[in-house]
């Protein structure tokens, strides 16, 4: 005898997919195929992201781009140089050593010399430091804020140029996705921290 259903129409099925008898394993079978497709899928996704992310990264990394970059900005800074002068033109304060040093992801002494060269180069100042009397704190000067901000005008004059045939829903929908990445890759690494 089969099964009532309690929905009209649907006389004949029952079961958790609702189907019985041959009709229930085809269905079955039809959402592992289904199950299987998706996961197959997904691991292509991935795989293309894999591939896509290490492409960007190797690319991103050229010296002839950094070079590009900073002959459009007329800048003469090494990219340590830079990743020191943007920390400090995102916090837009002075900063000190220790906490440059900490959001550069590198050790104290490296900061140090890297602070020194942009210093004789009339990028960035020191000042005491006071809450601590032994530390010293580190801000762009007026030719350091010029100069960063010549290289950010340069960067983004490129990607406006790489990005013109995008139409506007697509750049912003990249924007989007690739802010979500990257917070979720933040927060991924924080967890490594602790």
């Amino acid at each position: 005898m089969q099964a009532k259903s309690a929905l009209p129409g649907t006389a004949g099925y029952s079961g958790a997919a609702g189907y019985s008898g041959t009709a229930g394993a085809a269905h079955e079978a039809a959402v592992h195929r289904a199950a299987v497709h998706g996961a197959a899928v997904h691991d292509a996704a991935i795989g293309e992201i894999e591939s896509a992310l290490h492409s960007l990264s190797r690319a991103l990394r050229q010296v002839r781009l950094h070079d590009f970059l900073l002959a459009e900005a007329r800048v003469d800074v090494d990219r340590a140089g830079i990743a020191l002068l943007y920390v400090l033109h995102v916090n837009g304060a002075s900063l000190r050593l220790t906490d440059l040093a900490e959001q550069l992801h590198i050790d104290a002494p490296a900061v140090t010399r890297k602070a020194q060269q942009l210093e004789r180069s009339g990028l960035v100042g020191r000042t005491p430091d006071t809450a601590d009397g032994r530390a010293t704190r580190l801000q762009l000067t007026a030719t350091g804020r010029q100069a960063i901000s010549r290289i950010l005008a340069a960067r983004r004059a490129w990607l406006t140029g790489l990005l013109s045939g995008w139409p506007e829903s697509e750049q912003a929908e990249f924007a989007r996705l690739l802010r979500q990445f990257t917070s979720d890759v933040d927060q991924h690494l924080g967890s490594l921290d602790d």
